[in-house]
C-alpha cells in the first residue's frame, strides 16, 4: 500500500508517529518517476503544479508490510508488484495507492486516477474520518481494498482460512452447493446471473457497511473452498463440505466466529436457526454453548438457539 498525502496534513495523521511499526519512507510525489513511470505520468498530467510539489508518498518497507498482512488478506500476485529497488514495495497501478485528501479538489483528482481516498467530512470522500488523527494503517489498508474490490481476510484457524467472498469465487461456490447434502437445510443459490447481482449488492452493502457477513472458508492444506460461515447481524451461520463432516471443521470455524463477534462487535448474544432434523447442527450448537430458546421460526421450521457471548471466555 502506498500512501499519498500533502505536506500540510502529514503530521496530523496518526500513522506518521508510528514509524517504529510502519517504517514509512517518504518521498515527494514529484520524485516518483523511478518507482512507476506510468503512475508518475498520470499524476503529472492531472495535478496542478502547486499541488504536485506539496504531495508526498510513503513507501513502506517489506518487513512492516509482511507484519501487517498477517492480520489482513493476502492479495493475489497481480494486485501487487515489486521492483528491484532494495526492499521497497513500489506502486505499479492506482490500486496500490490510497490518497489522504485535504480538500475536494484532491478527492476529484483521486477519483479521476482511480485511487481510493479518505479524508475529513468536508472533503466529500465516501470513507471519512472526523480527524486525520484517527487514521491508522489498518483502516487505510481496508479502505484501499474495499475501493478496489479486494476481499478482506477475516482470520484463520488451525486448518482454515476465512475471508470475504469475491465475485470470482462464484464458480467454486456453485461447486460447493452442488455437493450431496449441502442444501438439505439451507437455501440453494439463485441462477448464476441473479446470484451475481445479489452478491454484488451483498459485498457493497453487507461487507461494505457492516464489515461482517457470510464469509468463505478455505482449507489451508489444499487452498480449496470447503464451506461458508459468518455473521448476519447477530445470527451465526455455517456449512462445511460433506467430505469433511465429523472431522471438527465446523467446530473450529464456529469457535473462531464466536470469538470474532465478541471482540469486533457490540452483540451481547448470538443465535442460530436450526432445523431439528439437522441433528449434527443441533449437537454442534449445544457443544458451542448455545441453548434452545424455546422459540421457533415458523417460516423455515427452525428452532432458535442462543448464546451470550460477552460473559464467556475466549474459546
Amino acid at each position: 500500500m502506498i500512501i499519498i498525502i500533502d505536506e500540510a496534513s502529514v503530521k496530523l495523521a496518526s500513522f506518521y508517529y508510528h514509524d517504529e511499526i510502519f517504517k514509512p519512507q517518504w518521498k515527494r510525489a514529484a520524485d516518483m518517476s523511478s518507482a512507476s513511470d506510468e503512475l508518475h505520468d498520470e499524476f503529472q498530467e492531472k495535478l496542478p503544479d502547486e499541488l504536485w510539489e506539496k504531495l508526498y508518498v510513503a513507501l513502506p518497507a517489506d518487513e512492516s508490510i509482511n507484519d501487517f498482512q498477517k492480520t489482513t488478506i493476502q492479495e493475489s500476485a497481480d494486485n501487487t508488484a515489486k521492483a528491484n529497488t532494495g526492499n521497497l514495495r513500489i506502486p505499479k497501478a492506482p490500486a496500490d495507492c490510497i490518497w489522504i485528501v485535504s480538500d475536494r479538489q484532491q478527492k476529484q483528482i483521486a477519483d479521476s486516477l482511480g485511487i481510493a481516498s479518505v479524508g475529513e467530512p468536508q472533503c466529500g470522500t465516501r470513507y471519512a474520518v472526523e480527524s486525520l488523527a484517527e487514521l491508522d494503517i489498518e483502516y487505510l489498508e481496508r479502505v484501499r481494498r474495499r475501493y478496489n474490490h479486494i476481499p478482506w481476510d477475516i482470520g484463520e484457524t488451525d486448518r482454515c482460512l476465512i475471508r470475504e467472498l469475491s465475485l470470482s469465487d462464484l464458480p467454486a461456490l456453485y461447486e460447493l452447493y452442488d455437493k450431496p447434502g449441502m442444501t438439505d437445510f439451507v437455501e440453494t443459490l439463485y441462477d448464476y446471473e441473479t446470484e451475481l447481482e445479489y452478491q454484488k449488492a451483498y459485498i457493497e452493502n453487507m461487507y461494505g457497511f457492516y464489515e461482517y457477513g457470510m464469509w468463505l472458508v478455505f482449507s489451508k492444506e489444499t487452498g480449496k473452498l470447503i464451506g461458508r460461515a459468518g455473521l448476519e447481524h447477530n445470527e451465526m451461520g455455517y456449512m462445511i463440505a460433506p467430505e469433511l463432516w465429523n472431522q471438527g471443521y465446523a467446530t473450529e470455524v464456529c469457535r473462531f466466529i464466536i470469538d470474532y463477534a465478541r471482540e469486533n462487535t457490540d452483540f451481547e448474544e448470538l443465535y442460530c436457526r436450526i432445523d431439528e432434523r439437522n441433528t449434527a447442527s443441533v449437537r454442534l450448537a449445544k457443544k458451542l454453548g448455545f441453548t434452545d430458546s424455546g422459540h421457533v421460526d415458523d417460516d423455515i421450521n427452525a428452532s432458535i438457539y442462543r448464546k451470550n457471548i460477552k460473559n464467556n471466555e475466549k474459546h
